[in-house]
């Protein structure tokens, strides 16, 4: 990977970064194997000119999600070059909190042959969409290791007990697109647990073809450390530790092409894991906002047309007749200070709920918490230099 060249203004959590006390939620959902397809093929699988020597494939027979939310009270870079440079004795750097919501998923990578033979299959993860409310987190995922992340306004209910959870997340979209189309602080997901499982996980997989399976898949991937769910046995493929971006920089003057493109692998280890607790996922509240703004996301990864409920989640539902509590703001009009760094909204009521929503069925949820360490890997093909 091309180093990243450090200025006063870009010196922004660079990893290898290290997490304390953070606690991490997972929400399992199915997906489709031909959209999980397509997105590979979009991605991964394309001449860019070349063909990377590999070639990424959905999971046989099942395919599932998770939709996480990951909580960071205290992260710090470890990146030993910037304190060589700065002359500093310290370990840790850029101590910040943020919040992140993604999806991902597993895939084979096979490796691929001159003559197009695929073999050696391992387990990757792919992560089509993250989102962070720290800027610092934003500017490091998508410019030095490619993640696809968003900046959002997250905001998370606090009381009661640590492991629960009441989350909504919202960015700066539009929620029709016509010519008078405004931006505005849209209301993008909703999550809400509603109370701890009180049955075994053989209890929950039954009647939830290929559940168990991706379970499996989560504990060899190290989300339970050594800790995994009584009863589970282990992953039934090799790898699963390796999330891999798609590192690329568009063309300005022809978004149909991009001037570098690379896969980035990188990975997050869990330690000190503890307080592993497994929710009743007929009372988890999973809910996509419909808008303009991420309609085709919501159809391209979930394979979702149109809403399936009308309204807001009924804890985000206003009273008959109260008004808006939002205020549009122009989209190319020139932005309001600090339009981009927007301070986290005082609660969820500042977003706009008023669209229809795409519920998810939740086949499991759990959450736990961990000290946690993100390194990257490193960049295993750039395209356009293939050997003649």
């Amino acid at each position: 990977m091309t180093e990243f060249i450090e200025s006063f203004a870009t010196q922004q959590l660079l990893p290898p970064w290290d997490a304390q006390g953070a606690q991490t939620w997972g929400f399992v959902v199915r997906m489709t194997e031909h959209r999980i397809r397509e997105y590979l093929d979009a991605y991964f699988n394309g001449d860019y000119p070349d063909r990377a020597p590999f070639h990424y494939q959905p999971l046989p027979v099942h395919q599932f999600g998770l939709v996480g939310v990951a909580h960071f009270p205290n992260v710090s870079s470890q990146n030993k070059r910037t304190a060589g440079r700065l002359g500093a004795t310290e370990t840790n750097w850029d101590h910040l909190q943020h919040t992140e919501v993604y999806l991902s998923f597993p895939v084979l990578r096979y490796a691929l042959s001159k003559d197009n033979l695929l073999s050696d299959p391992i387990l990757v993860w792919v992560e089509p969409f993250i989102y962070s409310d720290n800027d610092s987190v934003v500017f490091s995922s998508r410019e030095i290791w490619g993640s696809d992340m968003y900046l959002g306004s997250i905001t998370r209910q606090v009381g009661g007990p640590l492991h629960q959870l009441h989350l909504d997340l919202g960015m700066i979209g539009i929620k029709s697109f016509s010519p008078r189309s405004m931006s505005e602080l849209l209301a993008v997901l909703h999550v809400q647990t509603g109370g701890d499982s009180q049955s075994p996980v053989q209890e929950l997989v039954k009647g939830k073809p290929g559940l168990e399976d991706f379970i499996r898949i989560l504990g060899g991937s190290g989300a339970f450390a050594a800790a995994m769910p009584e009863g589970i046995g282990p992953s039934p493929y090799a790898g699963g530790v390796e999330l891999h971006n798609l590192k690329q920089f568009r063309d300005c003057y022809n978004m149909g092409a991009a001037i570098y493109r690379a896969i980035v692998a990188s990975k997050t280890t869990h330690t000190e894991v503890d307080n592993i607790v497994l929710f009743d996922p007929s009372k988890v509240e999973l809910a996509f906002m419909w808008s303009d703004s991420i309609g085709e996301l919501l159809t391209t990864l979930f394979d979702v047309k149109r809403p399936t409920d009308m309204m807001a989640p009924l804890a985000h539902r206003l009273p008959a007749g109260a008004a808006k509590l939002t205020s549009p703001v122009q989209t190319f009009a020139g932005p309001p200070p600090d339009r981009f760094h927007m301070p986290l909204p005082a609660s969820p009521t500042d977003f706009d709920w008023n669209m229809d929503r795409v519920e998810l069925e939740v086949e499991f949820a759990f959450s736990f918490s961990s000290n946690a360490h993100f390194e990257v890997i490193g960049t295993i093909h750039t395209y356009g230099l293939t050997p003649a």
